[in-house]
């Protein structure tokens, strides 16, 4: 067998390989949960989870073309977004108080904050609870039983800001005056403190270019 029978052969291998993936795509879909079973396999590979242009969180086998699909998480497609803080915004934050419970539990819902998100979702919009423990998939199933407890759907749980986020609501926040590095009331330093915050900094008017250089200017 020469060099071009064997190429030949290695491409209609490849062809059709890949035309069984594309016929079983679409089929059979598998419900998983990525969360709580981070470890899942097929056909001998580990499954890669990864954001489907649909929003849906989902998984295709290389080899035999399964796909699987945890509805248990959904990104809404290309939708501005606004970040929920979890801890010390929209619950009580354990953590000065309880200093040995760590992560294990999450605080009661701080009632104005819950009931803002609520109407948020009531009008159509995005929200996503942006927050440093969704770096564990075990804290992402325990925020999302939280969030179930107290009335809110499954909503993304992150850390990772994109182009598409408008707003970022956040005990720890700093807001500063866009492209000067400038605190909005030009008053905040950090003190090591992590409770220096302007809470509600982000409803507040941000100052025009020409604005805020002339107050720069009036405090040298």
């Amino acid at each position: 067998m020469d060099t071009n029978d064997t190429q030949e052969l290695v491409v209609n291998a490849t062809a059709n390989r890949v035309a069984q993936r594309l016929a079983l795509f679409e089929k059979n879909e598998v419900e998983v949960n990525f969360s709580s079973e981070p470890e899942l396999a097929c056909c001998g590979e580990a499954l890669r989870p990864f954001w489907a242009d649909d929003g849906g969180f989902i998984s295709v086998c290389s080899r035999c073309g399964q796909k699987y699909r945890d509805k248990s998480q959904v990104r809404y497609k290309a939708s501005p977004w606004i970040g929920v803080d979890l801890d010390g915004t929209l619950a009580q934050d354990l953590g000065s108080k309880h200093e040995n419970r760590g992560l294990g539990e999450i605080g009661s819902p701080i009632r104005p904050m819950l009931n803002r998100v609520k109407q948020w979702i009531a009008e159509g919009r995005t929200v996503k609870i942006f927050t440093a423990r969704a770096s564990s998939p075990r804290q992402v199933v325990m925020i999302k039983k939280w969030l179930a407890r107290h009335g809110l759907p499954a909503l993304e749980v992150t850390n990772v800001k994109d182009l598409r986020m408008i707003e970022l609501w956040d005990d720890r926040c700093v807001q500063v005056m866009t492209n000067l590095g400038e605190p909005i009331d030009g008053k905040a330093a950090y003190n090591g403190n992590p409770q220096l915050a302007m809470r509600g900094a982000i409803s507040r008017p941000q100052s025009s270019g020409f604005l805020s250089r002339l107050r720069i200017f009036l405090t040298l």
